[in-house]
């Protein structure tokens, strides 16, 4: 039972290792040196548990996958969680002398671990791996997914930053210098012009809760004129721009770049590798947002998470601006490029309450911040809010029929999964798109092994194929519950095989026939 995958990191967790000591991208890490208060008192065990190490694609059968290159910014490292746990018992996964040579730039981040990322994936023998392997696909080689020891791959950057001398240096002379370094090296489809940090290149959404650095806060506006040249380089080599980390407004900013004459004659599809819907469109945000303040050239906001399909519980939508608006999605449909579905359960828009319950509002909300530089898009209307109004968002009171979690027997995860695939039907049909070619342009893209929060009926590649059973089994119940016709001839078992795998394998293929030389 084979399986692709658009955007996972196999070898980050490996990264911050050094020799002696380096851990093998083979190995799972053994979450057990996880401090016991962080293991019960949080889901980092979840977060931090090898979710794609190369023996779990391998043995997962993961025949075809697009592997994340990523160099994590400074404020990602330089804090007490990653400091102070590379004292203690994590210090086998967090070599604390080289993280601060990675934070004061004697490390370098294409230079040094760039290089090292990528001789981890290819050279095992440095493991003791001798019977499995990596190995890079080009147009020339037709990836066997019978083959249980081989894992075919092409490759993403994550953010302009990992193609620089320094996190914080963006230079686009380096960057577009670099980046033609690495495509001398691996077949590269597709480039985040940013990540979670703020940038030069292109204004970002927030995207990371668990650490607070105003770092992390986006304060920029739209794109840059060195971005929109790293754009047209991509695009004249065939790599695909990829939307996801985009600010809400450089996304809208890139479709109207996309259409000017100049592009129109080297213009790419468009691609979201690893993604969430909001469930609304653009127009419909100020709709959902029930507090904001300013401060800092940032607002800080509190969404409302949108709820849309199923009986109660209702799975929700994370309305937060990192994940894609209905105008998002048609975009890349109608551009002919793909989005990956992400695991990640925040993005899926799955709540946990966090905070005292005496202290919060009647609704469960999403925080995030947006730069007041691009205030207009969120403030659209004179009011804000009118969505509490009408039932349209989550409330507690509901939230709280589902119960603790149970990753064993409860299906509130994988209905929050499902109602991104009725969501795509819904915006194909709504914008008079073909429904049937639109669910040929979804699959998975896990961005397992990274910092994400999984569902817990997916948290590693040791349980997609069971992943995959649940969702042909329940689908077209769940599609009935909610009244969404599905297409006509609708068959669960090939559309689960073309979503699992299928259709990123296609999407890859035919990426690699566009790149040029």
């Amino acid at each position: 039972m084979p399986f692709s995958d658009l955007h996972l990191h196999p070898t980050l967790k490996c990264l911050f290792s050094d020799p002696p000591a380096k851990l093998s991208p083979w190995d799972k890490i053994d979450i057990r040196k996880i401090p016991p208060l962080v293991r019960w008192c949080s889901d980092f065990e979840y977060i931090l548990q090898s979710q794609s190490n190369l023996s779990q694609l391998v043995n997962n059968e993961y025949s075809l996958v697009c592997i994340a290159l990523y160099i994590p910014e400074i404020a990602m490292l330089d804090n007490d969680l990653v400091l102070g746990e590379a004292d203690g018992s994590l210090k086998a996964y967090l070599n604390k002398d080289k993280i601060n040579k990675i934070i004061n730039g004697i490390k370098q981040p294409y230079r040094d671990l760039m290089a090292e990322d990528i001789n981890s994936i290819f050279d095992g023998k440095q493991f003791g791996i001798t019977d499995k392997k990596v190995v890079a696909l080009t147009r020339d080689i037709d990836p066997d997914k019978n083959d249980g020891k081989t894992i075919y791959a092409v490759f993403s950057l994550e953010g302009c930053h990992s193609l620089s001398s320094g996190l914080r240096k963006f230079d686009v002379t380096e960057i577009i210098k670099n980046l033609d370094d690495l495509r001398t090296k691996l077949p590269l489809i597709s480039l985040n012009l940013t990540h979670l940090e703020q940038s030069a290149i292109c204004n970002h959404a927030f995207g990371i809760l668990f650490l607070d650095d105003e770092a992390f806060k986006p304060t920029g506006r739209g794109i840059s004129a060195a971005g929109i040249q790293i754009i047209k380089h991509c695009y004249l080599k065939g790599i695909l721009i990829d939307v996801k980390h985009m600010s809400v407004f450089s996304r809208q900013i890139f479709y109207q770049l996309r259409i000017s004459q100049e592009f129109q004659v080297i213009n790419q599809a468009l691609v979201c590798t690893h993604a969430g819907f909001t469930g609304i469109s653009i127009k419909d945000i100020p709709d959902y947002i029930y507090d904001y303040k300013i401060s800092k050239g940032y607002t800080q906001i509190q969404n409302g998470k949108p709820i849309l399909y199923g009986k109660n519980v209702r799975p929700a939508f994370n309305a937060s601006s990192i994940n894609l608006y209905d105008d998002d999605i048609i975009q890349i449909l109608q551009s002919g490029g793909i989005i990956g579905l992400s695991l990640d359960k925040r993005i899926l828009g799955f709540h946990e309450d966090e905070n005292d319950s005496t202290e919060r509002s009647e609704y469960p909300m999403d925080i995030e911040y947006m730069s007041v530089k691009e205030d207009s898009i969120y403030f659209s209307s004179d009011e804000v809010g009118n969505a509490f109004l009408n039932n349209k968002c989550l409330g507690w009171e509901e939230l709280e029929e589902a119960g603790k979690v149970n990753p064993m027997i409860s299906d509130y995860h994988l209905h929050h999964f499902m109602a991104h695939i009725l969501h795509l039907i819904v915006v194909a049909r709504n914008n008079n798109y073909n429904v049937s070619t639109a669910l040929t342009q979804v699959c998975i893209g896990s961005d397992f092994d990274g910092i994400i929060n999984p569902v817990w009926c997916c948290d590693t590649a040791d349980e997609m194929v069971y992943f995959k059973q649940a969702f042909e089994k329940a689908f077209i119940d769940f599609a009935g519950e909610c009244d969404i016709d599905l297409p006509n001839g609708f068959n669960i078992t090939q559309f689960s095989e073309a979503l699992f795998y299928e259709n990123g394998k296609k999407f890859i293929i035919q990426r690699l026939v566009a790149l040029k030389s």
